[in-house]
């Protein structure tokens, strides 16, 4: 299964580019996209020349691309905007094989949900953020992070990008890996939790499986037979401009700690 619910900024910019060298003698200086590795990216920039009597077409190619774009995500995101204005000349660009691997790369590259898990076909298993391009002394740079519960699944999609990155000619590197939190529904501490929840607020409580990086896969792979559960105050749009917290929950979460630890 592969797919992506929400925009990636790398990913759009690099259509318009590939119809750009293809068709208008575009070729391409530079390129920006993305500022975290955890955050799927929001705004990515590129410098390209064209012909002078390319300009006109190129504009217009932007217009279409940018119109195509918001009817593609219709209903999921409201906030499209693909522009372009004429800057200085670039002193360089890249080579032209450089150029034409380097967007065969990016357009093949996997992002968004690679598998669900099989039990949970509404939770992600294993997926891959396109995150990061930097260009610097004539080199781009890609970064990407790929997540999964399963850390053969993970090593699996990793080989794709390899590959994919690898027949393009660059040089891959692998770093900053932390492992996968495998769902245990028969936790001991999530009954206690459960238990305790209901007791003091007189519900039942959500649990949920969710796809993130969390510290306990690193804690887990260390002590393996230890009991973990991930639970805090509410927090929206993470890792985003948008991001907030509740206040309100802040101290619910502080008092549902002490009345499990009390539990226990």
């Amino acid at each position: 299964m592969a797919l992506s619910l929400w925009k990636n900024a790398n990913k759009l910019l690099f259509r318009f580019l590939k119809e750009a060298v293809a068709n208008y003698e575009a070729r391409l200086a530079s390129v920006e996209g993305g500022s975290l590795r955890n955050a799927i990216p929001r705004e990515a920039s590129a410098i390209i020349t064209v012909p002078a009597e390319g300009v006109e077409d190129i504009m217009d190619l932007v217009a279409e691309c940018e119109d195509l774009f918001i009817a593609e995500y219709d209903g999921v995101e409201d906030n499209i905007h693909l522009t372009a204005e004429e800057v200085s000349c670039p002193t360089t660009e890249l080579p032209e094989d450089v150029q034409d691997f380097l967007i065969h790369a990016i357009t093949a590259c996997p992002h968004g949900v690679y598998r669900v898990i099989p039990e949970m076909p509404d939770v992600v298993e294993t997926s891959n953020n396109l995150a990061m391009l930097t260009t610097a002394d004539n080199c781009v740079t890609v970064y990407c992070l790929t997540r999964s519960s399963v850390e053969s699944r993970k090593e699996e999609l990793q080989e794709i990008i390899h590959s994919v990155f690898a027949m393009a000619g660059a040089e891959v590197e692998f770093s900053g890996s932390y492992p996968g939190w495998k769902p245990n529904l028969k936790s001991h501490i999530l009954d206690v939790m459960k238990t305790t929840y209901q007791a003091n607020y007189g519900v039942e409580p959500r649990v949920i499986i969710i796809h993130a990086g969390l510290e306990c896969g690193i804690i887990g792979r260390n002590y393996p037979h230890m009991d973990m559960i991930s639970f805090g105050p509410t927090i929206k749009y993470p890792h985003s401009p948008d991001e907030r917290v509740n206040i309100a929950t802040v101290a619910k979460f502080y008092e549902y700690l002490l009345a499990t630890l009390r539990a226990l």
